[in-house]
């Protein structure tokens, strides 16, 4: 419920636009979520902590 309530209103301010990144932490089906998570990028820690961040500081341009 929070996690849905918290990205909602990070969705309609305009200082979190391009600056939200979800994490996946284990298999989920996010789009239960919200139906907008399927088009941000996203990054991975299923695969692996390290392999995780790295695509995260990728992602930061890091």
């Amino acid at each position: 419920m929070w996690v849905k309530r918290e990205l909602s209103y990070a969705l309609i301010q305009k200082r979190f636009q391009d600056k939200i990144v979800p994490v996946i932490y284990r298999k989920c089906n996010y789009e239960q979520l919200h139906w907008t998570l399927a088009s941000f990028q996203m990054v991975d820690l299923t695969g692996g902590y390290t392999i995780g961040c790295r695509s995260l500081l990728k992602t930061w341009r890091r």
